[in-house]
């Protein structure tokens, strides 16, 4: 669960919790390239900006994207898109088996592991809840809007 969060900290501003932050001034993360294969094919993500990093008093994290940017692209086929994303994600652990997440804002998420896998990008307020595997146990909620990345760049 660990690397899922990390690895969505690195798409997407997390937030997690409530309560008193210690916070860090965002610092710029030059270029990070990651390999994605939630599609089932490879997508090379290049993520560029500032991230940061905050510890909550409750044990929670808080992990910042200002100006942050990601283009996406398919490898075989060279299908490319581009995004700012510049949004937060609540997230509460509510159990070691479950955590819970609020996308709000402009993010990409990732979905690792189950029937929902994949690679999303989400604009506006969205829910979920993933196992301790990273599956996808309640769809995307809310008034915000969905856009499958997988089909996008197939």
């Amino acid at each position: 669960m660990k690397k899922l969060l990390l690895l969505t900290g690195m798409l997407t501003g997390l937030v997690a919790g409530t309560g008193a932050v210690a916070a860090a001034a965002p610092e710029p993360i030059g270029t990070v390239t990651l390999t994605l294969r939630e599609c089932g094919y490879r997508i090379e993500a290049v993520v560029t900006g500032k991230a940061g990093v905050n510890e909550l008093a409750n044990g929670a994290t808080i992990f910042t994207a200002p100006g942050q940017e990601v283009t996406l692209t398919n490898v075989k086929t060279g299908e490319s898109v581009t995004f700012g994303i510049t949004g937060a994600s609540h997230v509460n652990t509510v159990s070691a088996n479950r955590v819970e997440i609020t996308a709000t804002g402009r993010n990409v998420l990732t979905i690792p592991e189950g029937d929902r896998k994949g690679v999303y990008l989400t604009v506006g307020s969205v829910t979920y809840v993933l196992d301790g595997r990273g599956r996808q146990i309640s769809p995307f909620e809310g008034t915000g809007q969905v856009t499958d990345i997988c089909t996008l760049l197939a």
